[in-house]
């Protein structure tokens, strides 16, 4: 899996990042979780600061098209993002059995 950072652009008024990238990947849609932790790596975030907005794949081809948020800190997260999204963007709890 490729990932390739199209547009920076940071949002003063919501203090966070937003970014478009591309995915390049070898055979299915990669797992978004799997997206938000080598995106954190490339732009020197912590993962638990950065929320996957949308994931699409091209038609035909093996090209994603994301958009993601950065935040500095939890709490701007918290009240900026739908609960929905973090759920989404959080790794599941491991299952006691």
């Amino acid at each position: 899996m490729k990932i390739k950072v199209v547009d920076k652009n940071t949002n003063k008024l919501l203090d966070r990042l937003e970014v478009t990238f591309e995915v390049e990947a070898e055979a299915e849609t990669p797992k978004r979780l799997e997206v938000k932790e080598k995106l954190a790596a490339m732009i020197n975030y912590d993962a638990s600061l950065v929320i996957i907005k949308k994931i699409e794949q091209l038609t035909g081809i093996r090209k994603s098209v994301g958009t993601a948020h950065a935040y500095k800190t939890q709490e701007v997260l918290k009240r900026v993002e739908p609960e929905h999204l973090i759920k989404r963007n959080t790794p599941p709890a491991p299952k006691e059995e």
